[in-house]
């Protein structure tokens, strides 16, 4: 074969390019975007990681670009660390194609985030087209403190209906937490139990949840994790009473082994 009859990679067919150009970017689901998870008080924002080195082979050339962006967007975890970036109108940007490609995004939080998250409906940042496997919510580590329970109501009230979203983990990332980081996992979730009941049985017509979640929390994290799951039927109280019993026997032992100390920041890693 003569230098001239040499074939590159822009002359094989596109689907095989798209297939070469998903191996390259797999390597990307290596990362998320935190570190110190052999350490000592919990996950915390990777500062050096950005997700646009991860996308570094789309800087090649336009037909790389138009290639594979969606396949590198897929295998990217965002992570915003900007706690006045708009989110939503930074995706609103990109293609729709590419939008709907986002599997994972990242986003610092504090009290103003907390209060938009109230407007977003029934989908991430109130975007339709997002489906997400993972949605990280991060507080800001700072002097300044979170009151997480403050906002129980308007939580629950998005997780009854929020779609498009396969799990949401909250991170402590070193942050000061009122209270007890753990404390709020456990009041949030006896909260979504407690309405959730009272929407069925005690609404008249019954308000059904979209979405039911299971949960758990990650002690060496600092993180606790809720994983999208279908609605629960229709069923008689009593019925669903005794489905509920050991979820709330679980979370009643969980808060009898918590340990109160009136120093909130023994209660936070200081």
């Amino acid at each position: 074969m003569t230098e001239r009859q040499r074939l590159n990679f822009l002359d094989l067919p596109a689907e095989i390019r798209v297939s070469i150009l998903e191996y390259v970017f797999d390597a990307n689901l290596q990362g998320d975007g935190f570190r110190n998870r052999a350490g000592s008080g919990g996950i915390v924002l990777d500062e050096d990681y950005t997700a646009a080195a991860n996308m570094a082979p789309l800087l090649t050339c336009r037909h790389f670009y138009y290639d594979a962006s969606c396949a590198a967007i897929a295998r990217t975890p965002f992570v915003i660390r900007d706690t006045f970036t708009d989110v939503a109108r930074q995706l609103a940007s990109l293609h729709p194609k590419q939008v709907e490609s986002i599997r994972s995004i990242a986003f610092l939080a504090g009290l103003r985030q907390f209060q938009k998250m109230q407007q977003w409906g029934s989908h991430p940042f109130g975007m339709p087209s997002l489906r997400l496997q993972s949605l990280a919510i991060v507080f800001h580590r700072s002097s300044y403190w979170h009151y997480p329970s403050d906002h129980n109501h308007e939580i629950v009230k998005l997780l009854r209906n929020l779609e498009g979203v396969e799990k949401i983990i909250f991170v402590r990332n070193g942050a000061n937490i009122k209270g007890h980081f753990k404390t709020w996992y456990n009041r949030l979730i006896g909260f979504i139990m407690k309405e959730d009941h009272h929407r069925r049985y005690n609404c008249k017509p019954p308000v059904m949840e979209k979405v039911w979640w299971s949960w758990s929390y990650d002690d060496a994290a600092e993180a606790f994790y809720l994983e999208a799951k279908p609605a629960k039927p229709v069923m008689e109280e009593e019925k669903y009473m005794e489905m509920m019993k050991p979820l709330v026997l679980e979370l009643t032992q969980r808060m009898e082994n918590e340990e109160w100390d009136p120093d909130p920041r023994a209660r936070n890693g200081f």
